[in-house]
This record gives structure tokens, sequence and C-alpha cells, in this order.
């Protein structure tokens, strides 16, 4: 019988710093392939046409007043800070542990403090721009984009490699 792999722990990290017992929930980047549809003469029915992704953007709760998040807002690069993942999913059938961790460099987008109210617990919410996304389960990369760099890796190959060596962009990227 097989069981789904639950989240059963994690752990945030931002800029190399363990932010462990102050985040309380995290929004991993939704990966959205962004297509067009397209139909011509000849054809029976539409294809959906990939023309990349859409936008990655990583949401943040915080318990509480979280300052070095806040500074962050004066980020001035896209890839400005790094934030890190790392979480640790259960086979509910077999008791296996699978470790699964997500990179993240971005910046800053948005701080929402919510509603304060004395004696009551207010978390604060942020988003994150991403402009990469690592993936890797149990030491094996998954997915990695890049997008300044156009890279998008699945499975440890670069879907856009012979794209980037079309237009001349084959030097210095990984």
């Amino acid at each position: 019988m097989a069981l789904p792999k639950k989240l059963k722990n994690f752990a945030m990290f931002g800029d190399g710093e363990s932010w462990v017992g102050e985040i309380p929930s995290v929004t991993l980047p939704k990966i959205t392939k962004k297509t067009e549809e397209y139909r011509a003469g000849g054809m029976h029915g539409p294809v959906e046409i990939d023309l990349g992704h859409e936008k990655l953007e990583l949401g943040i709760k915080a318990g509480g007043l979280k300052t070095q998040l806040i500074a962050m807002l004066g980020s001035q690069t896209v890839g400005a800070n790094i934030f890190r993942f790392a979480g640790a999913y259960q086979d509910e059938a077999t008791g296996q542990v699978t470790a699964a961790e997500v990179v993240i460099r971005g910046r800053l987008r948005e701080w929402n403090p919510n509603e304060a109210k004395a004696g009551e617990d207010n978390d604060h919410e942020f988003t994150i721009a991403a402009s990469y996304y690592k993936l890797t389960v149990n030491a094996q990369e998954l997915l990695e984009i890049d997008v300044p760099g156009m890279v998008f890796r699945v499975g440890g190959t670069d879907q856009y490699d012979a794209i980037r060596a079309a237009i001349g962009m084959a030097f210095g990227v990984n």
C-alpha cells in the first residue's frame, strides 16, 4: 500500500541566518509554464506553445516582528537575498524521511505587518520576487531556474541550452 510523503517539519534560513522558531509558514513559489494557445489551418484543434514561465514569488509568514526581513526592502538587485527552505517529508507507509531543499535568490517586494492588537498574536507577511529557484530532493537536483541567466534545468537537463547558444549567451552559464 502506498501513502503520501507528508511534510513533518521544516527550517527556514535567510542570508545564511537560521530562522528556526520564527517562521510558522512558507508559501514556496508556484511553477507555472507560460503558454499561448495556437491553432492554424490544417490543425484539428489548438496546441499550447511554451513561452517560458510566469513570475516566481516566495511567501514568508513571520511569527512577529522580523527586522532582518524588513531591512531587505533596501535590496537593490534582483538576486540580493538568499532564502533556503529545508523540509523533512516522511513516507506514511514506510517511515522513510526524504530531504527537500529549496534555494531562492530574490528581493523583498512586499511587507504586510497585518493587524496589530494588544495581547494577541501578530503575524507579519513578506513576499519575495524570486530571480532564482533550485529544488533538490535527497541530494538530487530536480529543478533549477535562473531567470537572468536564462536557465531552466529539469532533472539535470537544461531546456534552454540550445536557445542560449543560438543567441550568443553560451558563455559564462553553468
